[in-house]
């Protein structure tokens, strides 16, 4: 598709997405070769370009295009994979996500009301091991029935949690706000997003 660039506008975006949908059962989701990219824009788009350069010489391959440079634009988009695997592994490690975690819900409990450090661990829980009732969730903080149960429809609220009913089980949710504290650097446009929600157009503090 690269060669033969079917759009007058948009082919690498519509490459790139094809890639990601392609690559989906060997990542499950979990990482994105597409961020690798962004963040080596320069080198992707010269590897890229290298790629399609013709035959230097007798021994550069049998073709009209140079086989060095094919193999070099594969290894850089291996190395561009193995460093989003390695990214990711390292974000979602158990006590480093809970830490993050934690820290969320503290600086949560300073700007709004219903949040306790007794949600650390029930949503670290549901973020590890799936959706829970809502009764095993009200359970698990310790709290109160009534501060628990207020405590999550704060966090359904929010969107730290979600579910499908009023009466459906809970599980995860990872609201654009909380991107830049959960998973650091996985989105920096997060963190002005969230600024922006925070203090509005003309600087003004709202809550969210």
């Amino acid at each position: 598709m690269a060669w033969v660039h079917p759009f007058l506008d948009g082919n690498g975006r519509a490459i790139r997405l094809q890639l990601h949908a392609g690559l989906h059962a060997l990542t499950g989701g979990l990482w994105s070769a597409n961020r690798g990219l962004a963040r080596q824009r320069d080198r992707y788009y010269r590897c890229l370009s290298e790629a399609d350069m013709a035959r230097q010489g007798d021994l550069d391959g049998r073709g009209n295009l140079s086989e060095r440079m094919l193999v070099q634009w594969c290894e850089f988009f291996i190395d561009v994979c193995r460093d989003q695997v390695d990214f990711m592994t390292a974000l979602l490690q158990s006590q480093t996500l809970k830490a993050r975690l934690a820290a969320l819900i503290r600086v949560r409990m300073a700007e709004r009301e219903d949040y306790r450090e007794e949600l650390i661990l029930p949503l670290l829980h549901v973020l590890a091991v799936g959706p829970v009732s809502r009764k095993d969730f009200t359970q698990m903080t310790g709290l109160g029935a009534t501060t628990a149960r207020k405590s999550m429809s704060r966090l359904l609220r929010d969107g730290l949690l979600k579910s499908a009913s009023h009466k459906s089980e809970v599980h995860i949710g990872i609201p654009l706000d909380a991107l830049n504290i959960l998973f650091p650097n996985l989105y920096p446009e997060a963190a002005a997003i969230s600024l922006e929600y925070h203090f509005g157009a003309e600087g003004a503090r709202t809550r969210i």
